[in-house]
């Protein structure tokens, strides 16, 4: 038990978070940071998580919390500590997770009365479908709802009188619309039209060892009727222009989507955790969400092909988001500048709120190793290069900014 295809949170789902955005746009509370926690494999290593993450946002003064996750069973019981944990600094939480009829929890205690049930399966059940049972705007909705009415219950109240609001953080994402994009001779963005060069994937496969192939196809909107290997990721292409990640400018091309998929050459073996998600493309992933691309984008399609045995490894799956993190460097480094193709410009701002019910948010991610692990600030927004996994931190919660989180620091390795 742990994370299957439909509940799975990918790194563009991170990056498009809808608690994230819902918060940070509530004008009645101040998101006061997002802390990020691994799960753990021992027991002892799960409530070390929980009593940190417990510190943490007591330090930061939190009113209230939601928890999410994307994991269940085994998974459920860092969510549990973690709720525990904050209920005995008098934290009020609300959860978010799948349960369905096959999620249900595995532990409780006498915080844990309030969660979310994210499951949108009819069957109750988990699929192996990509995006199917994920977390979406309307969930988070509710949870923002419902902890506002929680933290009136627990008596955590504004102050009688209110500061002015003041900003700490600002980052600007301008969103360059790609109409058009193809494999060429060369890597290039004129005009809105995207060209991924054919040349580079030679080279990146000799860079990895644990990666026999790599192939690479631009598919089209709608053209999804086609059998692609498991799914390790579905990822923005983005690239900082100005500033520190979660601040200053970043540029992300629009109507485009990264997708990772990965297969044993040998024993046409799929990675995964709890289920594989090879299939036909427009059975396999539900468009539209947070973590997913949109029914009308292009989808630069990554596909990797392990060398015996390397597709079951915590090195192999790691060759494989670098291996497609050099894919979209070629393409960054074209995104530097782009004065013949328009963008639009969208702000996230970290606002201090003075008087506010200030609330945290808690993200239990993946942190085992392998099909199940988390790293954090890449060197690009989105991408692997240069982040740390959770695994070799021993999942030590980490706190990052609303804004950080909205430029891409959390990748997922799944």
């Amino acid at each position: 038990m742990g994370l299957g295809p439909s509940t799975k949170m990918t790194t563009l789902h991170h990056y498009n978070c809808p608690v994230t955005q819902t918060l940070m746009k509530d004008d009645e509370l101040e998101l006061c940071g997002i802390i990020v926690n691994g799960v753990s494999e021992g027991f002892d290593d799960k409530v070390y998580s929980a009593v940190r993450t417990g510190e943490i946002a007591e330090a930061v003064r939190a009113d209230g919390a939601i928890v999410a996750i994307d994991g269940w069973g085994n998974h459920h019981i860092d969510f549990v500590n973690i709720i525990e944990q904050l209920g005995l600094k008098k934290i009020p939480a609300i959860g978010l997770s799948y349960i369905g009829l096959q999620g249900r929890l595995v532990c409780t205690n006498n915080y844990v009365d309030t969660i979310i049930d994210f499951n949108k399966n009819e069957s109750g059940y988990e699929s192996c479908i990509v995006g199917d049972n994920n977390l979406t705007g309307f969930d988070a909705m509710k949870a923002v709802a419902l902890l506002k009415n929680k933290m009136k219950k627990w008596n955590k109240k504004e102050a009688d009188k209110l500061g002015r609001e003041f900003t700490i953080r600002k980052l600007t994402l301008k969103n360059y619309r790609i109409n058009e994009a193809k494999i060429g001779d060369k890597t290039s963005i004129s005009k809105s039209i995207l060209t991924v060069g054919n040349n580079i994937t030679e080279v990146i496969v000799n860079r990895e060892p644990k990666i026999k192939e790599m192939r690479i196809q631009i598919i089209k909107p709608r053209e999804h009727h086609f059998f692609v290997n498991s799914n390790l990721d579905f990822m923005p292409i983005a690239c900082k222009m100005l500033g520190k990640a979660g601040e200053g400018e970043t540029a992300v091309l629009s109507g485009i989507t990264a997708m990772l998929t990965g297969v044993e050459g040998e024993s046409g073996f799929q990675p995964s955790n709890i289920g594989s998600s090879e299939g036909y493309l427009d059975y396999q992933v539900k468009y539209n969400q947070a973590g997913t691309p949109k029914s009308d984008d292009f989808i630069l399609h990554i596909d990797i092909i392990f060398e015996k045995g390397e597709g079951r490894t915590a090195k192999g799956i790691q060759a494989a988001h670098r291996a497609a993190d050099y894919v979209l460097e070629e393409i960054r480094n074209n995104m530097i500048s782009m004065p013949d193709t328009p963008y639009t410009r969208e702000e996230f701002n970290d606002v201090v709120k003075p008087g506010r019910k200030k609330v945290i948010l808690v993200k239990i991610t993946s942190g085992l190793g392998n099909m199940y692990d988390t790293s954090i600030f890449p060197d690009q927004p989105g991408g692997y290069i240069g982040s740390r996994l959770l695994m070799s931190t021993k999942n030590t919660p980490v706190i990052i900014s609303p804004c950080q989180c909205m430029d891409g620091v959390i990748h997922s390795l799944l």
